[in-house]
């Protein structure tokens, strides 16, 4: 709807789009997704999600994502493709990337898939896929507890060509197993569905995405490798210390974190309060870290440390670098092992693990001119250097 306002003391509303009402869009619990404007165009996630009983999609025929004239609110194509098998909610928001000279949207669907659309659409208002990408293994089971099955809440990283991106849930829906990828965006950008396993049935037969369980191997479904798949590696656990198992800080989990990548190390969190680094163009595990606390954010990388906060409100930091011995303090136990942990130098000398802002942290931490901004839960904080006399 366009509206003609000339207050000149108040910001003007130029257009306004009611996706409620002239799409029928049904959100789950709210509309979450921060929108990404390219070349004139604005891309949004719709946030259609399940109904107050989670049991169903009340709108599954109303759009997921949506592109829009950034000037005029005029919609210029639509996509409905997880339909009902949206998981919960899509909360998530899209990229963008020009890869080997074709522009992709990226956008993380609610029923656990990786689209990515030619930002331009088909021309007849609809979508044009360029591929699709299953974030789960084949045989997940989603359900309101104890599901292994996720979507996504973070939105997808991009770095030297490559896509990055975790699988997710609502924080309230607790912590589950995860998965981290590395995804080749050009492997076909034909519409081919290039995730790292195919559904089949008995006879080898593609089976349609379901939204429960891919693959449900009592009824003779099988989950095979495709040869099409875009993975160029995936991180779910590593067995750091080769005793065979897999432990919980060896494990990656449900994630609302972006990864963060410079040098080609990667530093990501999982909402079980894990810090990963990682080698970004092959997965090599480098070390974890456990926060002791839920982690909701993403890490924050600035003037070589790293930056991770807590819902306990305490700010890890960590110097950029893919050698425990180098990234974090080494400190002795009382049986005289070796254990590293964060590093924050508080006075000249002095070290503490962690720095607290009493009050717990959801949002990621900012830098903008020289300034580090930290928003908790009720105190944002502005934290500067000062320079000259103590």
């Amino acid at each position: 709807m366009q509206l003609q306002v000339s207050d000149t003391e108040d910001a003007d509303v130029i257009w306004r789009f009611d996706m409620m009402k002239e799409l029928g869009v049904s959100q789950h619990n709210m509309a979450n997704c921060s929108m990404l404007t390219v070349d004139g165009m604005l891309f949004v996630c719709t946030s259609n999600g399940v109904g107050d009983t989670h049991l169903n999609v009340p709108s599954p025929k109303a759009p997921s994502f949506l592109a829009l004239d950034r000037e005029t609110g005029r919609v210029i194509w639509t996509d409905n493709s997880p339909g009902e098998n949206i998981l919960h909610a899509q909360w998530a928001s899209p990229s963008y990337g020009v890869f080997k000279g074709h522009p992709q949207v990226i956008f993380p669907g609610g029923d656990g898939w990786l689209y990515s659309f030619d930002p331009c659409g088909d021309g007849d208002g609809h979508s044009k896929l360029l591929w699709k990408f299953d974030g789960n293994p084949k045989e997940s089971i989603y359900r309101l507890n104890g599901a292994t099955r996720n979507h996504f809440i973070a939105f997808p990283g991009i770095y030297d060509g490559s896509i990055y991106i975790a699988v997710g849930e609502d924080p309230e829906h607790g912590e589950g197993p995860g998965h981290l990828w590395c995804i080749d965006p050009t492997k076909k950008i034909d519409g081919s569905d290039v995730s790292p396993e195919l559904a089949v049935d008995q006879f080898g037969k593609a089976i349609a995405p379901k939204r429960k369980q891919a693959v449900d191997k009592s009824s003779g479904e099988l989950a095979i490798p495709n040869p099409d798949s875009a993975v160029i590696w995936h991180y779910s656990g590593f067995d750091q210390d080769g005793n065979g198992k897999i432990g919980f800080e060896e494990s990656f989990h449900r994630s609302l974190s972006t990864p963060v990548i410079k040098d080609d190390v990667l530093y990501t969190t999982d909402f079980s309060g894990l810090v990963h680094c990682l080698n970004a163009k092959n997965g090599t595990v480098y070390w974890t870290y456990d926060l002791l606390a839920s982690c909701w954010n993403s890490p924050l990388l600035v003037d070589g440390k790293v930056y991770v906060a807590d819902e306990d409100g305490d700010v890890a930091i960590f110097r950029h670098n893919p050698s425990p011995r180098i990234a974090m303090k080494a400190v002795e136990t009382a049986d005289n092992r070796l254990e590293f942990v964060p590093l924050h130098n508080i006075r000249d000398g002095e070290f503490v693990n962690e720095c607290h802002m009493h009050t717990a942290i959801y949002m990621t931490p900012i830098v903008a001119n020289n300034v580090l901004y930290i928003a908790c839960r009720d105190t944002l904080y502005a934290i500067e250097e000062i320079s000259g006399p103590k």
